[in-house]
């Protein structure tokens, strides 16, 4: 079989899930830590950015609906014993779902929550809650965790289970699968459910295994919303794409996510994740943070919190700002958060150009003091990345529209990345360029509406027309499986059941994990796509591993 190769022309070697298993993106940089009482450590994170202040105003989050998606939490931890904590299981089927290795542990819509009676005194989705709501108090009587938005309403969705030991690391929690031992598609069914609950910023301080093309659906029925996707950088100094181009299979890096990077009290990179990545757009505090180092721990340490800690400040410092300025849309609040970085007067977005620190640190004070509602209602992060995709010839095209392509197409870059790394797309990267463009045509509408001399001009701004582009999306398919299917040159019309029995057979996954893509592959720009009456063909993993495959000459 002879497939046309370009700019997107690789066949994909990739085994498609989402293992979710909080890659290092948890608090899994090193375990020497310093106790706050042995040598006074200040939680820098509050007393350092302008949290305190923030509170002086009255602001504490109040008002504001934040969800996390994490390992299960220990609802009786002293520092979440005031908070408004709504605990939730959002399936993608069915009520409950049973431990990927261990069947006997299950969780359930009715129960999904641990106490410390099960053998937990932290866990990894605990500890994030608590950088947002905690109160302070610990085990004991001692010191725990302070929330820096604690009167905020947290959704805490379950999306593994957590193992005992140490917190973080390349292997924290187990998954959760349904009764045919399939990944339970927790991570997509409650980014879906917390947009729909009313949630405005949404919490991820995991970093996915692999791509989860179910994911960009939900993904996109929040960025229509306005709701904020907040996601954590893995902590490794492995280097990413060249570009903020997104990478629309993975939470972290989905276009319009606010990519965290770790940031030390001194204004660095975390030495554990210091290192070019396109991909990051803001650095916030996780080092020398609080945080238990083990699941059975009651003393309360500072120590390198890693990009989960980082990306969790991030959002509560974002629920102050929402509370501060109800009248803003999400896209506003991000559009002041990069354009508001520590150090940028500028008021534009300043990018850096090396790709090590996104577009800076978060500044709260100004977040605070800087009216948003005056940006446009356009998401600047998914907006900077079908730009700059644009921009490389790597990856030109990746978010246009292309007729050829079909519910089983997944295509490639070319090499993107110093190790080889290509940024994979299916009809989900089609949709993203959609998104962009109706945010920017609404924004034109607004400013037109302004310039009539209208009133409430806001009405046509694509936030407040979600509804309507709902129901469009609705109309093509549904969300979990795009419902458009086109014809290809040389091919007769295929008709729509063949391209959802097709799509159904290459979406089948094996406990948790995704088969390698059976359907056609597209190059960008053109070329014939095989039609789906071509046997099916599984393509392996490349042969070369991509820390041995040859260097690309350095970027200009």
């Amino acid at each position: 079989m002879v497939v046309r190769r370009g700019r997107w022309g690789r066949l994909p070697g990739m085994v498609s899930a989402l293992t979710s298993c909080l890659l290092c993106a948890g608090l899994c940089a090193g375990l020497c830590a310093r106790t706050a009482a042995a040598d006074g450590t200040a939680d820098w994170r509050i007393e350092d950015m302008g949290v305190r202040d923030a509170w002086n105003a009255g602001l504490t989050g109040k008002g504001v609906k934040v969800a996390v998606i994490d390992t299960q939490v220990v609802r009786d931890y002293p520092a979440l014993a005031d908070a408004d904590v709504t605990y939730r299981l959002a399936l993608s089927h069915g009520d409950s779902c049973h431990g990927e290795y261990d069947k006997g542990r299950t969780m359930s819509k009715r129960d999904m929550t641990l106490g410390t009676a099960d053998g937990f005194n932290m866990t990894h989705g605990t500890d994030m809650v608590a950088l947002i709501v905690g109160n302070g108090k610990g085990y004991d009587g001692g010191a725990g965790i302070q929330g820096i938005a604690p009167d905020a309403s947290v959704i805490a969705y379950a999306k593994r289970f957590p193992t005992t030991g140490p917190i973080g690391g390349p292997f924290t929690g187990e998954g959760c699968m349904d009764a045919d031992g399939n990944n339970a598609g927790q991570v997509e069914s409650s980014v879906t459910d917390a947009v729909d609950s009313g949630a405005r910023i949404i919490n991820m301080s995991f970093a996915g295994g692999g791509e989860n093309w179910d994911y960009p659906q939900a993904a996109l029925h929040a960025l229509r919303h306005g709701v904020i996707l907040v996601g954590a950088r893995d902590n490794s100094t492995d280097a990413g794409l060249y570009d903020l181009v997104g990478k629309p299979a993975h939470s972290e890096y989905f276009p319009g996510t606010v990519t965290v990077n770790s940031l030390a009290r001194d204004g660095t990179v975390s030495a554990t994740s210091d290192v070019m990545d396109g991909n990051v757009s803001i650095l916030s505090p996780g080092a020398d943070t609080p945080r238990y180092n083990y699941t059975g721990d009651r003393d309360l340490v500072f120590a390198d919190g890693g990009t989960s800690t980082a990306a969790a400040d991030l959002t509560g410092y974002l629920a102050l700002a929402v509370q501060k300025w109800p009248e803003a849309t999400g896209n506003q609040i991000l559009q002041s958060l990069v354009r508001n970085t520590r150090g940028n007067d500028s008021g534009e977005a300043r990018l850096d150009g090396e790709h090590r620190t996104g577009f800076g640190a978060v500044d709260l004070p100004r977040l605070l003091s800087v009216d948003p509602t005056g940006y446009p209602d356009v998401n600047p992060l998914l907006e900077w990345a079908v730009k700059a995709s644009e921009r490389h010839e790597e990856t030109k095209g990746m978010y246009t529209e292309h007729s050829d392509w079909t519910d089983t197409t997944i295509v490639e870059s070319d090499p993107f990345s110093p190790s080889g790394e290509k940024v994979a797309c299916t009809t989900a990267c089609i949709l993203v360029g959609r998104e962009y463009r109706r945010q920017a045509r609404a924004w034109r509408k607004v400013e037109q509406c302004r310039r009539d001399g209208g009133s409430d001009c806001m009405r046509w701004s694509a936030t407040a027309t979600a509804g309507r582009a709902d129901a469009d999306a609705d109309a093509a398919g549904s969300p979990a499986l795009p419902g458009w299917v086109v014809p290809v040159a040389g091919v007769a019309v295929v008709v729509v059941v063949g391209g959802i029995v097709a799509a159904v057979v290459a979406r089948r996954r094996a406990r948790g994990r995704r088969r390698p893509p059976q359907g056609p592959v597209a190059a960008v720009g053109g070329g014939p796509a095989y039609p789906s009456g071509v046997p099916p063909v599984r393509y392996p993993p490349s042969a070369v591993p991509p820390d041995q495959q040859p260097p690309l000459p350095p970027r200009r």
